[in-house]
């Protein structure tokens, strides 16, 4: 498989967009959380969480506070989107990070804390050639948000300090 079949396929599990914004209190209000129902066909591997693998809290932004990341519904555009707020921005509405169009994804979508440390990236495992500015290796200072699709492909938002923004980072295909 060459790079761009495997982008291509990273990019149909999980459309990324490229900055995260801040949705308005009418956007907001279209997003819920997933229900049991929707959870139900995917319970088996979901009870390794506490929070089903839809909810993750930690120091996203190494601000000192934690902050809490979701993955929550919007039925009006058949959507499946990754949100965080972050506790440094008191009353500010959820960023909304990543975003898939089939609400479905659910079934297979999940987050979960990655932990401060030293990791490979998707590149620096050989499976495409590392783009400038694209790292081989990633060292978290702070705790990220990984985003994966179960048994298959994941990505890492990580707070960027100079820019004041997440940025995503592919961790496998």
């Amino acid at each position: 498989m060459n790079r761009l079949q495997t982008y291509e396929i990273v990019t149909l599990t999980v459309s990324m967009l490229l900055m995260p914004f801040v949705l308005s209190a009418e956007k907001a209000s279209a997003w819920r959380s997933p229900t049991q129902s929707e959870l139900a066909g995917s319970m088996s591997w979901r009870k390794g969480d506490p929070d089903l693998y839809v909810a993750a809290k930690a120091d996203f932004d190494g601000d000192g506070k934690e902050d809490v990341a979701r993955l929550l519904i919007n039925d009006t555009e058949n959507k499946l989107g990754l949100f965080v707020t972050r506790s440094s921005e008191k009353g500010a509405a959820p960023l909304l990070l990543e975003a898939v169009d089939n609400t479905q994804a659910i079934e297979v979508m999940g987050i979960k804390v990655a932990k401060p440390g030293t990791y490979k990236t998707a590149c620096g495992k050989g499976y495409w050639v590392c783009e400038t500015g694209e790292p081989a290796v990633l060292r978290l200072k702070n705790p990220a948000i990984d985003l994966f699709s179960f048994e298959k492909a994941n990505s890492y938002a990580v707070w960027d300090k100079k820019t004041r923004r997440f940025k995503t980072i592919h961790m496998s295909d």
